[in-house]
């Protein structure tokens, strides 16, 4: 029986990669660093912004920065980021869903972006209120695709809830490849979603969609697993 179903959020439920990878290529750029829209999907798009310089850095064969100039790029980046969040479009058909999954299960979200940031989309859009759990880039060590992420969503959920609830009763909804990673990590059934890589990337996932339109609990039992 599914019990919660838990959101990335970039990439999932608003259309946020491109505004990701723009900001991110712009700080990079300032520090004598290229990259371009395929390198950001195939290393970057997963993690979370203290993981991205980091591997930006490392790649470039850069010497280890000290902790405040990290910091420093990741507040450059989030103001950069901010600026735009205010203009960024949900995937089609994501409120819909939201608001109908919420009437059957539990929410959450589990995301390598800043609280702020999704907190201000969510708000935007009024749909904080569905949401019972939200784990953002500030409550872990380890972004994706380490399960830590949704295995606090989980224990969140369950706290909130006070219902029991385990790995196998969740459904995990992502766009990338070391998303769904760690959700199979967490041993939990993961629907990938085709906004952000082709289907034949996204194999690793129990169920490939072009659209969270096509997913419904209530026919989860037809689809092969």
């Amino acid at each position: 029986m599914i019990k919660a179903i838990i959101f990335d959020f970039d990439g999932v439920i608003a259309d946020t990669e491109e505004l990701h990878f723009n900001c991110l290529r712009r700080i990079l750029s300032e520090e004598g660093i290229w990259i371009d829209r395929e390198m950001y999907n195939e290393t970057y798009l997963a993690l979370d912004d203290r993981s991205c310089f980091r591997k930006a850095l490392s790649m470039a064969k850069l010497r280890e920065i000290p902790p405040e100039k990290l910091e420093e790029f990741i507040h450059r980046k989030a103001r950069l980021l901010q600026s735009c969040l205010t203009e960024v479009k949900l995937f089609p058909g994501i409120v819909e869903s939201i608001k109908q999954f919420s009437s059957e299960v539990l929410l959450g979200i589990c995301s390598g972006a800043l609280r702020q940031e999704i907190m201000l989309v969510l708000q935007k859009h009024s749909l904080l209120e569905y949401f019972t759990a939200i784990i953002t880039a500030e409550d872990v060590e380890n972004s994706k695709p380490s399960p830590e992420g949704y295995l606090l969503a989980l224990q969140q959920l369950q706290e909130k809830s006070g219902i029991p609830i385990s790995a196998l009763e969740c459904i995990v909804i992502e766009d990338s490849v070391a998303g769904i990673a760690a959700a199979k990590a967490a041993s939990m059934y993961c629907v990938a979603i085709t906004n952000s890589y082709p289907k034949e990337k996204l194999y690793q996932a129990d169920l490939i969609l072009e659209s969270i339109t096509e997913f419904s609990l209530r026919k989860l039992q037809n689809y092969p697993k």
